[in-house]
């Protein structure tokens, strides 16, 4: 049986040679930066005494968390299918709570989310399950500031989609469908931004 550090050295292998053919946007660097984010995370929340968080959970979702993202792989599997595969030929015993997680993080996902019509237990497990909250943010705190602007520039730029077109309209309270439709229309730089910032606030 692999122990977890020699399950954790063959995933970040596996994942580093997936994201080796992704543009800058998508590179090691940036699972690198989110995982270390998410550990942070985990470990502030872990202080308090009262919360449960399981770090090995935490570590191994944030580096297989964009494995399988629709905007590079084409293939039926999910992300999660494909961690579950791997993770569970390693022997690692977590492996469908890592893919659950790693199904779950991705802002085009949650704007799918709905909480009223949803199914109950998945309502309950995405709004409780801290270490899919911690990779959530983590991944979230990588797409603003000096980086996510630059991810969102090498983005545009390998995927041919302008930086600015003065007569494109953002789309108000942009929904799941809106936002996967301009995204497959390669809108622009700034429409990304302002849809993001649309559903934030």
């Amino acid at each position: 049986m692999n122990s977890y550090t020699n399950i954790l050295e063959k995933t970040r292998n596996m994942v580093s040679g997936y994201m080796s053919g992704l543009d800058p946007s998508h590179d090691m660097y940036h699972v690198d930066r989110v995982t270390n984010l998410a550990r942070c995370i985990a470990a502030d929340l872990a202080k308090d005494d009262t919360v449960s968080i399981d770090l090995e959970l935490v570590e191994l979702a944030a580096l297989c968390h964009d494995v399988g993202d629709r905007k590079y792989y084409q293939g039926k599997e999910t992300g999660g299918q494909l961690i579950k595969t791997f993770l569970s030929d390693l022997g690692y015993a977590k492996a469908d709570i890592v893919a659950n997680i790693v199904d779950h993080v991705g802002f085009s996902k949650e704007l799918g989310w709905d909480d009223q019509k949803d199914d109950a237990a998945e309502v309950e497990w995405r709004n409780s399950c801290l270490e899919l909250h911690a990779v959530q943010d983590a991944d979230k705190l990588d797409a603003i500031g000096a980086f996510g602007v630059l991810r969102c520039a090498a983005f545009s730029g390998a995927k041919n989609r302008p930086l600015y077109v003065p007569d494109q309209v953002a789309i108000e309270n942009i929904t799941q469908k809106d936002y996967l439709d301009e995204s497959n229309k390669n809108n622009s730089a700034i429409t990304h931004f302002h849809g993001i910032e649309t559903v934030q606030t």
